[in-house]
């Protein structure tokens, strides 16, 4: 693997660097050279240099996703860590961060463990989050302290959150001593009890209106306070109100980060073609207003949320074809998620570098450096992480090339613009597009 990248826009948020028409020198995994013409002598050539009026392709940093949902264990027709990994890659992340509500879920010190062992010859670098309660329900905090010197990156519950505050007090405290986050999915679930009439588990209620994320919110928030330790991470934030209260929360010097999914940017109700099953529109929390969508770009552009989350929920094409009242909540996204931001999401043309931005350097800094993985950044001489993608260039939503085992997506048959070319991870060769990298050494790893 030795080639010169030709004519693209190098973007690494973190040294400040967003240079254009540069030529980048690449052999054996390392970036040997960044300058505005190298000459190349032997060195073959790929020429990206755009056509007049057209975005020049992108090298950056490899993308880190903060929420990522792997079905291994206990539902391994849905996703497995290998066919994730695979995913994320042709998505450009190399970097992805599981949660924790597999079956059995990961909430001993053991099977944090175990969930690494699963995932040590993927080709891109999975992260285990720890369960914030035992069995994901709400009533006993895991052993936070042991999951984390396990190597848990972070502790929650997410698709749940019926921890008490009491409980939730106690793990940003005993997080707090490793350095670690605390995610919390803010929907209130008595809330949402009440509201759709259900004795049992609330996670396929249909009604969730917006007070019970922003309640959720609030509860979060006084946590914290409470705790007067650690960090408060919410996860896809999906209303005007929760950006506001977020925005108060870091005004008054709360340590709180938060998250927007690409389908919560690019996507409202009502929709003027629902897919076909329209349960493939399906989320917790559900796709919002105009107005709603409109107040998540701005905060994701401004910097109050700090980062693109996917979300990743991959099902069986059973469990998302049912009526909409019973079928499972999530779609898939981490191979649409560049994509849909750029089409769909309000980030694309002059906001390619805040986009770059918010899933390399501030993925990172929500997870915080002592979780030991290296700065996202560009590196002359050291083995490349990197990803390179072309913001202009249009593919479809196939569900043939989906790297992912799950297809439940409502971005099925829909034409994108932006397209990931090659994705490379500590210098191995993880994903390419064929037809516009035609190296000489074409094996790309997989797990």
């Amino acid at each position: 693997m030795n080639f010169i990248l030709r004519g693209v826009r190098v973007i690494d948020p973190l040294a400040r660097l967003d240079a254009r028409s540069q030529d980048v020198w690449m052999d054996s995994g390392r970036i040997v050279a960044i300058y505005h013409h190298i000459e190349e002598g032997a060195v073959p050539v790929i020429d990206l240099t755009p056509a007049p009026g057209a975005q020049e392709c992108v090298l950056c940093p490899g993308f880190i996703d903060l929420h990522t949902h792997l079905r291994e264990p206990g539902d391994e027709d849905a996703e497995t860590v290998a066919s994730g990994a695979r995913a994320a890659a042709a998505g450009g992340f190399t970097t992805i961060v599981a949660m924790a509500n597999t079956q059995p879920p990961i909430d001993t010190p053991e099977r944090v463990a175990d969930a690494y062992a699963r995932a040590a010859d993927a080709p891109v670098t999975v992260l285990q989050v720890a369960a914030l309660t035992r069995d994901v329900a709400g009533a006993k905090l895991t052993d936070v302290q042991g999951c984390l010197a396990a190597g848990a990156v972070a502790i929650g519950d997410d698709g749940r959150n019926a921890a008490s505050p009491r409980l939730v007090v106690q793990a940003l405290e005993r997080a707090s001593k490793g350095g670690r986050p605390v995610m919390i999915h803010p929907e209130d679930e008595e809330a949402i009890a009440q509201i759709n009439g259900a004795t049992g588990s609330v996670v396929r209620c249909v009604d969730r209106p917006p007070q019970v994320e922003a309640r959720a919110v609030d509860i979060a928030v006084r946590a914290l306070a409470h705790a007067r330790a650690g960090r408060l991470h919410l996860q896809h934030l999906t209303t005007a109100r929760s950006v506001e209260a977020l925005r108060r929360a870091v005004e008054q010097g709360f340590d709180v980060t938060a998250e927007v999914t690409p389908h919560h940017l690019a996507m409202w109700l009502p929709v003027e073609q629902p897919p076909d099953p329209v349960s493939l529109l399906k989320v917790n929390p559900p796709l919002r207003t105009e107005a709603d969508r409109a107040a998540l770009v701005h905060a994701l552009r401004d910097g109050t949320i700090d980062a693109l989350a996917t979300d990743h929920a991959p099902h069986r094409a059973g469990e998302k074809a049912r009526d909409y009242a019973d079928a499972a909540p999530g779609m898939i996204g981490l191979e649409t998620a560049l994509a849909a931001c750029i089409t769909l999401g309000g980030m694309g043309g002059e906001w390619i570098a805040t986009l770059v931005e918010r899933m390399t350097a501030g993925p990172h800094r929500v997870l915080g450096s002592v979780i030991g993985i290296p700065e996202p950044r560009l590196h002359i001489g050291e083995v490349a992480t990197a990803v390179l993608f072309d913001p202009d260039a249009e593919w479809t939503v196939d569900a043939a090339s989906l790297h992912s085992r799950s297809t439940n997506t409502p971005l099925l048959g829909a034409r994108l613009k932006g397209r990931v070319l090659l994705t490379l991870n500590e210098g191995r060769m993880v994903h390419r597009d064929a037809a516009r990298m035609p190296m000489m050494e074409s094996e790309v790893a997989h797990a």
